[in-house]
């Protein structure tokens, strides 16, 4: 991480209001997260040290650490102990249940695209594959394995399985969207059901991630329907911890009971 000597400007301390029920750190989070986004730092900038934020909001050192933690927990920055806390390299934050393909959210979120084909070939499917793609082991799929990469980091390790009914072949070109070659191949990608789990780094996929053995990470397996419920698509992607999240948003049900 680059670590730059720029940081935050002392914030006037009126703008924490003591007299309303929402917590304090609460509030400072809020205020840094602004500082953030206005001041457009950059990763690596020098949000602030713990006895900074203390002062500066004119709070116990207990109210300032759990506002940093906050933000910490969120990803939007990194602490170093002796040093202070920086902002991080964002997440890719994917907001479920939309249906984007990894091209359109990186795109949404500002940053560029890129892969790398490792493999693309037929095979035989084994019996996962073959249980999410509706089709006999016997059959063959196009087996895709690529790098993706957000602004030139290596974010994800995945292997996408497609069946022949979707005219895919070996020889096209994989360094776009996948999405937009279905969608071309009249395999619109309509619903998707993704299975997350967590997993960590061996010694293949730390190389192609660019992170230490045992990394944390998270591992998605995908299954993508057409609209008339037809699997087109099977999918394993490994995301690097630090770099990916999910966001979803759950409602009870009215009937719920207590």
């Amino acid at each position: 991480m680059n670590i730059s000597s720029k940081s935050i400007e002392p914030i006037r301390v009126e703008l924490i209001d003591r007299q309303i029920p929402i917590p304090l750190y609460y509030q400072i989070a809020q205020h840094l997260r602004g500082e953030i986004r206005e001041r457009r730092m950059r990763p690596g900038d020098l949000l602030g040290t713990e006895e900074e934020i203390q002062k500066t909001f004119q709070v116990s050192r207990a109210t300032a650490r759990k506002a940093l933690e906050e933000l910490a927990e969120e990803g939007l920055v990194t602490r170093i102990t002796g040093k202070g806390t920086y902002v991080a390299k964002p997440k890719l934050a994917v907001q479920l249940p939309t249906l984007l393909s990894f091209s359109e959210e990186m795109k949404r979120m500002g940053m560029v695209p890129g892969s790398r084909v490792i493999e693309a070939s037929f095979a035989t499917p084994d019996e996962e594959v073959a249980l999410n793609l509706m089709i006999e082991e016997e059959s063959q799929v196009l087996r895709l394995e690529r790098i993706r990469y957000a602004d030139d980091t290596p974010v994800a390790h995945t292997i996408d399985y497609v069946p022949t009914c979707v005219s895919l072949r070996p020889g096209m070109d994989f360094t776009g969207s996948l999405y937009e070659l279905l969608e071309n191949a009249g395999a619109y990608p309509e619903e998707s059901v993704h299975v997350i789990e967590g997993a960590v780094a061996d010694p293949v996929l730390a190389g192609y991630l660019e992170v230490p053995l045992g990394f944390p990470v998270l591992r998605c397996r995908d299954t993508t329907f057409d609209a008339s419920g037809r699997p087109v698509l099977f999918s394993i992607h490994l995301w690097r911890g630090d770099r990916y999240s999910y966001h979803v948003r759950l409602k009870r049900p009215a009937a719920a009971g207590g």
